[in-house]
Order: C-alpha cells, then structure tokens, then sequence
C-alpha cells in the first residue's frame, strides 16, 4: 500500500463526497423549510423503516462483494450476475417483511406516521438493494473508486432535483419527499445496469453457487456488525419517535444531518481504507498504513468540529431559519460522538478488510446495549438532548472498544493510532506538494 495511491484515491472520494455534501445539504435544506419540524419528524421516520428492513435482510452481500471483488477471487460478470440474483430474491423476501410489520405493527414501532407513508417507503427496498448494497459495491471492490464516486454524486444530485420538483414545485408535502427518494434510488439502478455490465464485460445470469456460498459465508459475519452499526446510529430516532411529540425527531433528525456532514473526510478514507487492506497481503503495510489513516482522520475531524461547534448557530439560522433554534444545542452534544466514530469507522474497516468482520459485532454490541438503556432512562426525562448525550457516549465507548480490540489485532500501541507523530509531518507536507503539482499541471493543460 502506498500513501501516495491512497491519498490520491482518498481525495477522488473527498471530492465526491463534498460535492454529496452541498447537494445532501440542499436537500435537507429544502425538505426542513417546505415540512416543517412536524413533517422532517414524520419523513425521517417513513424513509428509516425501510433502512431498517434493509439492515435486517441484506445479509451482508455488500461487504462481501467488495472483499471477494477486492481478492480478485471470482470474475466480475459471475458477481455481477449472482448479485442480480441474490438482490431480486432477498429484495421480494424483505418487502414483504415489511409490509407484515406494517400491518401488525405500525402502531407499537411508529405511532406517529401513518400506515401509508410506510408503505410507500417500502418502494425503496428493492431499488436500494440494488444500486447502493449488491451491485453498485462492484466498483468500490474493483477499485473503480472514480466511478463509484460518480454513482454517488449522481444519486444525490436525482434526489435533489426530484425534492425541487415534489416538494416546491408541486407542493406534494411528505409524499412528495417520500417519492423522490424512491426515484432517485429507481433510477439510479437503471443508469447502474449497462455502468456496470460494460465494466465487468458483460454479465453471467447463471448463478455461481461457489461465490454465493462464500458470499453469504462472509456476509452473514459482516451481517450482525451491520445491524449493531444501524441501531447504534438510529435507534434514538426510533425511541423519540415512541416517547416524544414528532417535531422533538424533526429537530433531532436535522441535527444529526449537520452532525453527520463532519463524516466526509473519514467515510472518504474508510471507503478506499476497505478494498486497500482486503486486497493487501503484506502485514507490515496493514500494520504502519492504518494507524497514519487513523489518526490523520481523528485530528482533521476534531478541528472540523471545534469550527462548527463555534458557528452552529449561525450555520442553523441560515440554513433552516430561527424554527430550528432547538436543533443548536443537540448539533453541539453530538459532535464529539461524530469526532469518537471517525477514527472508529477506519479500524473497523481494516479489522473487516483482514477477512474478521464478525469481530466488529463484538465491539459493537455492548454500545448498542448502552445507547438502548440510556435512551430509555434519559428520553422521558432529558427529551431530545438526553438522546444526544447518549449517542456521544455510546460511541465514545465504541472507539474505546475498538481500539482495544485493533491494538490487539496489529499489535499497534495507542499512541501510534490516535496521536499525531512527528512523520506525518513530512507526508502531509509531500502529499501537499504533490497535489499542488497536479492541480498546476492540470491547470496548464487549460
């Protein structure tokens, strides 16, 4: 692994994941003026129940598909196919998983939506299921991080213009919210097709049996870690959609939507970081590569919160205007929980990318347990901040787990993966030059 190849892919996906970032923003923007607290509330809760139903049935076949596509195991058109494959069946076996919970119970798990904003998000399954989870990780396994970048890009730039179209310009209300995330996602998968089938030389549509086995064999171990890492990251929202009025999960929602912005440097990272080690065979290279990425992440991170920790206010009133007041104090409790999971995610990446997903599980079971019970203690009486409060702790105890479990791993003491050191120093200062050298060169190609 060189620092050179991984800076350089790393800062395609910055990039991509800025650009993500003003469009995502845009879109938050726009949904937060034209719904209002209340309807964020109820927008945020329809299109997190298929997320749920997603995290529950997708077995995992992402991660899978990167690692095996990373190790070059299997040809891209039998991945490509088997993928198709296993999307279509897992897709119709998990929209009907939700539509049961829907029916049956609704009322226990999202009293305040209703029944057919539910339903209508389950429409995102299917399309999800395709494009971001089986097929669309074909690229980021083939380390056509340039590509896989686009894909992103151009998803939230759909989901951007169709909000412009069902929400301001036909006034479609939570509907209209709803719908654009669903045809964003549709036609995503429809651009993604021939993306990929031209990428992978064609497509096999008979199912290689070997590659679904250590598919499913690898996922179902990646799978567990998945659902931990999605009830670690939303099941506040779901408890203060059970306990408190709905505007209570509109500003919450729309705090972590800000809080979350802070991840584009270390999801960059983490993003090329998983191919990078999967494929890598040299221990050493895992050994001194990760700890630079770790610990450059959790000290750009760190910065990035303290600025926007002292213009939150400022950022909210111009975004969202004075409704969202509230939003303010909830952004601020969570930003050293944002600054704690960045440096987490990159572990967890490498501790995945040595074939040992399962053991993400373990770290991050007991941080499920403790942002569950701490939700339930704090919500009735603290609200919405007490729900903050209990996110930062909770991954600040998932950082501490899984640093203790990667220094084991690799044999890294703790200094080495979260304090600068005197080295880095000098890499920035070459990974600057060399950037600067690339933006003069393309310039003088202009």
């Amino acid at each position: 692994m060189k620092a050179a190849v991984f800076a350089k892919e790393t800062a395609l996906t910055l990039v991509a994941r800025v650009t993500g970032l003003v469009l995502a923003l845009l879109s938050s923007v726009i949904i937060a003026r034209t719904l209002g607290p209340d309807g964020v509330g109820v927008y945020t809760l329809a299109t997190l129940f298929p997320l749920l139903i997603l995290t529950i049935a997708n077995l995992g076949i992402g991660p899978a598909t990167v690692y095996y596509v990373a190790q070059d195991k299997y040809s891209l058109k039998e991945v490509f196919g088997s993928n198709i494959i296993l999307s279509a069946i897992i897709g119709a076996a998990a929209s009907l998983l939700g539509v049961v919970l829907v029916i049956f119970f609704q009322g226990r798990i999202f009293p305040a939506v209703a029944p057919s904003y539910l339903a209508l998000a389950l429409l995102l399954v299917p399309a999800n299921l395709f494009s971001q989870q089986y097929v669309g990780r074909i690229l980021l396994g083939a380390r056509r991080i340039k590509e896989f970048n686009a894909v992103s890009v151009l998803h939230k730039l759909l989901f951007l213009l169709l909000v412009l179209v069902t929400t301001v310009a036909l006034g479609l209300g939570i509907p209209g919210a709803i719908w654009a995330a669903i045809l964003s996602s549709g036609l995503l998968s429809i651009v993604l097709f021939p993306w990929i089938k031209r990428i992978a030389g064609g497509v096999r549509f008979r199912p290689n049996l070997a590659y679904m086995r250590d598919a499913l064999r690898y996922g179902v171990k990646a799978h567990l870690g998945n659902i931990i890492g999605f009830l670690n990251y939303r099941i506040e929202v779901f408890l203060l959609g059970i306990f408190l009025p709905i505007s209570a999960v509109g500003f919450y929602s729309v705090a972590v939507a800000l809080a979350e912005k802070l991840w584009f440097v270390s999801e960059s990272a983490s993003t090329v970081l998983f191919p990078t080690v999967s494929a890598e065979k040299d221990e050493h290279e895992r050994r001194t590569f990760t700890p630079l990425v770790s610990r450059s992440i959790l000290l750009m991170t760190a910065i990035g919160a303290a600025a926007l920790f002292l213009v939150s206010h400022w950022i909210v009133v111009l975004f969202y205007s004075e409704e969202y007041l509230p939003t303010v104090q909830l952004f601020r409790i969570l930003l050293p929980g944002i600054v704690f999971l960045s440096a987490s995610r990159i572990l967890a990446n490498d501790i995945a990318g040595r074939g040992k997903p399962l053991l993400n599980s373990y770290v991050g079971a007991p941080s499920v347990v403790i942002q569950v019970g701490l939700n339930l203690a704090w919500i009735p009486t603290f609200g919405a901040t007490g729900a903050a409060w209990a996110t930062t702790i909770s991954y600040g105890i998932t950082l501490g787990l899984r640093l203790w479990l990667y220094m084991r791993l690799s044999r890294n003491s703790l200094a080495a993966v979260i304090l600068p050191q005197s080295s880095d120093l000098e890499l920035y200062r070459q990974l600057a030059q060399l950037a600067w050298s690339r933006v003069r060169r393309q310039a003088g190609h202009c």
